[in-house]
């Protein structure tokens, strides 16, 4: 009786996550009153407060219940590579390309960031930050173990570093049905993933003469 109950407590939950997540993406966190959603899910306005307190309480469940920070570290640990330039390059090719596949998640955190002043996000900061510092610990890794001795990392702090990374994700997204071949016929050319990961590793100065051959420094 007890297994049943947690059973239809936890589908009633997901239902409810389904609802709130369709109507947030559609009308936002402001406009979504805790009324609708319970009529969206199948419920009484009265049952909803019995599994979520509050909309502020719903909508941080339904971000860290979307959130897909596990599949995407899984699939960093899986890359191998022999240089801080190529892992760098691996990781953004493919942070771009499962950003481009989760883009209801990315929708969901620029509603939490503009309307919650990102409230359900820094939720998550204690769990998706020691990973990522993990994975960047690699890269200096590498960066220290070149065979030339010369290390070539640029020091920057940590979490600047992420946030440049997040930007130019997010700016990606954001632009890509911006900058369309109907639009502006003179990008037919351009490769965006790889010209981002370019600006990424080096900049947007030319080396200078003698630092050409370390052209790769980050």
């Amino acid at each position: 009786m007890k297994e049943s109950t947690i059973t239809k407590g936890a589908l009633t939950r997901q239902e409810i996550l389904a609802a709130a997540k369709r109507l947030f993406l559609k009308q936002g966190f402001s406009a979504t009153p805790m009324r609708q959603i319970a009529r969206e899910a199948g419920i009484t306005p009265a049952a909803i407060y019995n599994h979520y307190p509050s909309k502020e309480h719903l909508f941080t469940a339904l971000l860290q219940n979307e959130a897909p920070y596990d599949e995407l570290f899984a699939l960093v640990g899986e890359i191998e590579a022999d240089s801080p330039e190529d892992l760098l390059r691996q990781v953004f090719l493919m942070a771009l390309a499962f950003v481009t596949d989760h883009q209801h998640y990315l929708q969901l955190a620029q509603i939490d960031a503009q309307e919650r002043n990102g409230a359900a996000l820094a939720a998550l900061i204690p769990q998706v930050l020691p990973r990522a510092q993990m994975w960047y610990q690699r890269l200096v890794a590498l960066d220290a173990a070149r065979r030339d001795g010369e290390a070539r990392l640029r020091q920057i702090p940590f979490l600047v570093f992420v946030r440049t990374m997040l930007s130019l994700l997010a700016g990606f997204i954001l632009t890509q049905r911006v900058v369309t071949l109907e639009r502006l016929p003179q990008v037919a050319d351009i490769d965006w993933p790889d010209a981002l990961t370019d600006i990424l590793l080096h900049g947007v100065l030319k080396p200078s003469d003698r630092n050409e051959e370390g052209r790769a420094a980050i």
